[in-house]
């Protein structure tokens, strides 16, 4: 992720001009500009080397003409539209045409090598050049260049280049063009490229001189908005996820998450093999005696042990690239997409070498040196003592104290992770989903004249299914879409202007969603907005009282003095995430935006719903026989909101595993140890009749007592940082006192289990053997 754009020429020097809107005091980003904005740039603004515009163009239907006449056909394209420019800011590899004087005529167009190869298979770059191709049914436009594709980590993702000029052939065309300093579409973006000595804050702030100029007066029209540009560097533009846009975005919170996650990891296991190595140091002290007595000097010493530990690390590394494979497999969707595309064996290999060098040593050294400290002399007349640091507390229960902190701060995060993620999906919404499912009008045919209201017509259809209770057509109450404006109101103590979200919808949608009407009326029938109905937070936003004096109230939207009554009041529902509040709404009524149906099913039983589908089906293809049928229950919709919460949730599921296998792993390994050095004084306690039971409470207690002072660590910083996490949502669990128990009973327990093998079996030693004088 990281290696993004980093390989770009003048990446430094790259900057992309982004928006920034504030509504209501809420601020916004967009990844795109107005559309005259790399015109603007290139004659008004200075230090600028480069101006280029980037607009995105979408077609039902590409046709690339064959000899037999009738023609390959391609649907849902997005072509690129920009100018030659663009092949001096983006250095493409030319496999054929060239860089001069492409893109600068009407109807010109530059394939990447994958393209190509898709529109004209079995045809060298050579033989594509002058081939024809037709855009939107009636543009002939020419290919005049084939450019070798960029490698997986650019956000130069487009696939093919059609001049600028061959979109706006016309004057109408131009003039609309040139004239979008008000508008601001995703779709359409700048990227400059900057004169060495040129400073971005300075240049920043002549653009959005250059907005203003030609935009202000326009927005003032707009009321209670703002809207300003930002500039983003090449290197900062993959992980700017607050402006969106057509690429995907990666964030460095998570990033830095999941390597934070890693170190942990690799802490507790290097914490282990410490602890597992001290724990072994007296079975080796004879044979260090040994070699020290014949002459082996420090440094060998050392050395052998470091090579031990480095072979086990070698040994570990291949084991984890093993994994690191299956999982790749098995896990995909916890991974980025396009991870599979980034090969680079070199600095695989590289970084896997710097991993078995920095593990070795931080986990070998210190053993190493301490085994090397040993007496020959006492060593070899049994009088070994050995202890790493004061009695009360030795080094290793420090470690222990360290690993199961981690451990139950995996644990408590996990829970509360859990809790926050189950309120979100099983909370109420303010309307009923249940056996409620949804299908789309696909866009491509809602453009086209042969299926225009169609939707109404299959509508009626579907409601003589006696499987289908209620039907709707409208945007779902909660979805990825929306749509908002200003809306005034003007009353005794002045004008109040809100920023209102808007759903489209009809007559029935209220009942189909069972929502509930707190004041007024229901919309009626009408193909165009004559009323609003409401919701709570509209009613406070205006600053009516209640529902009921909402009623009868006038709204005009936006600079048009239309005023539009509110004839009914809702109770607030969830229109996004719990994330975000529950904002001002208003549904309305208009035909020419009705795109979606919302079904509600007659049985709320599973099994009796293959049978409605069916059905529903069969009408839908005698309808648009060629749109693929596809439909969604609105409980798999509600859940896909959440799936980047749900895959964390997975990734902290495992690490937490993880984690607690590792302790245990160390505890294990210190209770050996423990049991061993405690050998004689456990043989004499039982002959002077201690039971198997005190026994194993005496070799446990003090383990237990180092879990509970690692839940003194874990419980506030954990507390502290998912609290810290709850405050990104609007509607939140409350972090409850339950959490710390469980955790503190479950890494008892767990410490317990660990710890009762070693302590049962030293004190079912036979007595007689652990003290008989070797």
């Amino acid at each position: 992720e990281f290696s993004f754009n980093a390989a770009h020429p003048n990446a430094d020097r790259i900057y992309k001009v982004v928006s920034m809107f504030k509504f209501d005091g809420k601020e916004g980003g967009n990844s795109g500009t107005p559309r005259p904005m790399a015109e603007g740039i290139r004659r008004e603004v200075s230090g600028v080397e480069l101006s280029v515009g980037m607009y995105e163009q979408y077609m039902n239907q590409l046709k690339v003409p064959q000899a037999t006449g009738k023609p390959m056909v391609f649907e849902d394209v997005h072509v690129m539209a920009t100018t030659s420019d663009f092949f001096q800011l983006v250095p493409y590899r030319w496999l054929a045409g060239s860089e001069k004087g492409a893109l600068t005529q009407p109807n010109q167009v530059v394939l990447t090598q994958t393209q190509a190869e898709k529109y004209f298979p079995n045809l060298t770059p050579q033989q594509i050049v002058g081939k024809p191709l037709t855009y939107w049914d009636t543009t002939t436009v020419e290919v005049v260049g084939v450019v070798a594709d960029l490698g997986p980590t650019t956000s130069f993702t487009s696939q093919q280049f059609v001049s600028l000029s061959t979109i706006l052939q016309g004057a109408e065309a131009k003039k609309s063009f040139e004239e979008a300093w008000s508008s601001t579409n995703s779709s359409d973006e700048v990227y400059l490229r900057l004169n060495p000595k040129t400073n971005p804050q300075k240049l920043n702030q002549q653009i959005n001189a250059l907005s203003d100029k030609y935009s202000k007066e326009e927005m003032k029209k707009w009321g209670n908005f703002s809207r300003w540009h930002n500039l983003i560097a090449l290197k900062d533009e993959h992980f700017a996820t607050e402006y969106g846009g057509r690429n995907r975005h990666a964030d460095r919170k998570i990033l830095y998450a999941l390597i934070g996650l890693g170190l942990f990891l690799l802490a507790l296991a290097i914490i282990n093999y410490v602890n597992l190595a001290t724990a072994q140091v007296p079975q080796r002290a004879r044979e260090i005696g040994v070699r020290k007595a014949l002459g082996s000097p420090r440094g060998q010493l050392i050395g052998q042990f470091m090579g031990e530990t480095a072979i086990v690390t070698m040994l570990a590394c291949l084991l984890a690239y093993g994994w690191v494979l299956l999982f790749r497999t098995q896990f995909g969707t916890f991974l980025p997409e396009g991870i599979e595309l980034y090969k680079n064996p070199g600095l695989t290999v590289a970084f896997m070498l710097l991993l078995i060098v920095v593990v070795s040593v931080l986990s070998g050294w210190y053993p190493s040196v301490l085994i090397t400290r040993f007496q020959p002399t006492q060593v070899l007349r049994g009088q070994l003592t050995f202890s790493v640091g004061s009695r009360t507390f030795t080094l290793r229960k420090s470690l222990i104290v360290l690993q199961f902190a981690i451990a139950q701060a995996f644990i408590m995060g996990a829970l509360i992770w859990h809790q926050q993620l189950r309120y979100a999906l099983n909370a109420d919404l303010g309307f009923d989903r249940e056996a409620i499912l949804t299908i789309q009008v696909p866009w491509k045919l809602l453009d086209n004249p042969a299926f225009k209201d169609k939707q109404f017509t299959l509508a009626q259809e579907m409601r003589r299914i006696p499987e289908i209770s209620a039907l709707s057509l409208g945007n779902p109450p909660l979805d990825q879409s929306f749509s908002s404006n200003n809306h005034k109101y003007k009353g005794k103590k002045g004008e109040i202007e809100r920023n209102v979200y808007r759903k489209y919808v009809d007559s029935a949608y209220v009942g189909v969603y069972d929502m509930k009407l707190l004041a007024g009326r229901n919309l009626r029938p009408t193909d165009t907005i004559s009323e609003y109905v409401v919701n709570e937070a509209t009613v406070k936003a205006f600053g009516w009282s209640s529902p009921q004096e909402a009623i009868g109230k006038f709204l005009s939207e936006g600079g048009n003095n239309r005023l539009v009554p509110i004839v009914g009041v809702v109770k607030d529902f969830h229109t996004a995430t719990f994330q975000q509040k529950i904002e001002p709404l208003a549904l309305m009524s208009e035909k020419g935006n009705q795109h979606c149906f919302n079904i509600k099913l007659a049985s709320r039983r599973p099994e009796d719903w293959q049978t409605a589908i069916q059905k529903i089906e069969s009408v839908w293809k005698k309808t648009y026989s060629g749109a693929a049928f596809e439909y969604k229950f609105y409980d798999d919709m509600v859940e896909q909101f959440y799936e980047r919460e749900r895959t964390t949730a997975s990734i902290i599921n495992l690490a937490t595993i993880v984690a607690i296998l590792i302790s245990c792993l160390g505890l294990f390994g210190v209770a050996t140890y423990t049991a061993m050095q405690r050998t004689k004084e456990i043989g004499i306690r039982k002959v002077l009749g201690a039971s198997v039971g005190s026994l194993v409470a005496l070799l446990s207690k003090d383990f237990v007592v180092l879990v509970l002072i690692s839940l003194v660590i874990a419980g506030p910083a954990a507390y502290y940082y998912m609290d810290q996490w709850l405050t990104d949502y609007a509607y939140r669990i409350q972090i409850e006192w339950w959490v710390f128990v469980a955790t503190a009973a479950a890494a008892v327990l767990i410490a317990f289990l660990t710890v009762g093998y070693q302590a049962v079996r030293a004190a079912l030693v036979n007595p007689v053997e652990s003290l008989k004088s070797e």
